[in-house]
């Protein structure tokens, strides 16, 4: 096991890095840590001696590290699965990405199921960085806020439910969303809604006016459907090969599962 010992040089650094209990840190904020504290080392020097110590633990994300309290008492990980996203963010805060879908639920505490594999949004045609590509990635450019949800940026309630409308594959816990989607739809309004689906057919906003019904707010699902563009339905959410449930409200069958408690 790495000793985890404070020299008589690094106790100023360290006492600044406990104090402001970083999850990550990268290169630069070293190098200002360090001169604030008094060291005259190049960086690199200060970075081996933390990493040599098991203060600081290596990322798959170049030039940062996650720092590792004291409280840890050893050099071991803080078990984040998002601790690679924390760190890209770190190193470029005009990074697009963002926690998604189920991931996403979990942050904004709908459920209380964190996913397996977490979660990443990013626009079209941006590329992911090594670090990220073992989380699972979908493409989409919230219109909404993006609220900051344990220190990561995380899609809004309302862009949750318009990707769930618009991409309903691409949201993979649907037995488990009728514990949360009346939550969902009390947070959410019809116009922080439409805001996401600008120019969208009528089938997503059908989707997503079944979604906010189902969730006990009918009369928002009234007003999405009123500001829908025309179409015709009846409109699927879900495997068309599986017998589903019909919404006459909405033109909607639902396939995917969800049970809503106390209908």
């Amino acid at each position: 096991m790495t000793v985890r010992d404070v020299t008589t040089k690094l106790a100023p650094l360290l006492q600044q890095l406990e104090l402001e209990q970083p999850r990550v840190v990268t290169k630069t904020e070293l190098q200002s840590a360090a001169a604030e504290a008094g060291l005259t080392w190049p960086v690199e020097v200060v970075i081996r001696r933390l990493r040599e110590r098991g203060w600081l633990l290596d990322l798959e994300t170049r030039g940062v590290w996650e720092f590792a309290p004291a409280a840890r008492a050893g050099a071991f990980g803080s078990g984040d699965p998002l601790i690679e996203l924390r760190a890209t963010l770190q190193r470029d805060s005009g990074a697009q990405f963002t926690v998604a879908a189920e991931s996403a639920a979990y942050l904004l505490g709908l459920t209380s199921r964190r996913p397996e594999l977490e979660v990443v949004g990013a626009p079209e045609g941006v590329r992911l960085p090594r670090a990220l590509r073992k989380l699972r990635v979908v493409r989409w450019t919230p219109s909404n806020d993006v609220p900051v949800k344990g220190g990561l940026p995380v899609w809004s309630t309302a862009t949750l439910i318009a990707f769930m409308a618009t991409r309903p594959s691409g949201y993979r816990d649907w037995p488990n969303v009728g514990e949360w989607i009346a939550q969902a739809a009390r947070e959410v309004t019809a116009e922080t809604i439409s805001k996401e689906l600008g120019g969208r057919s009528r089938a997503v906003w059908a989707r997503a006016a079944y979604l906010v019904g189902r969730g006990g707010c009918p009369e928002a699902g009234a007003r999405l459907l009123a500001l829908a563009p025309p179409g015709a339905g009846p409109y699927h959410m879900g495997d068309r090969g599986v017998s589903g449930r019909y919404d006459k409200r909405y033109d909607v069958v639902d396939s995917t599962g969800m049970e809503v408690a106390a209908e």
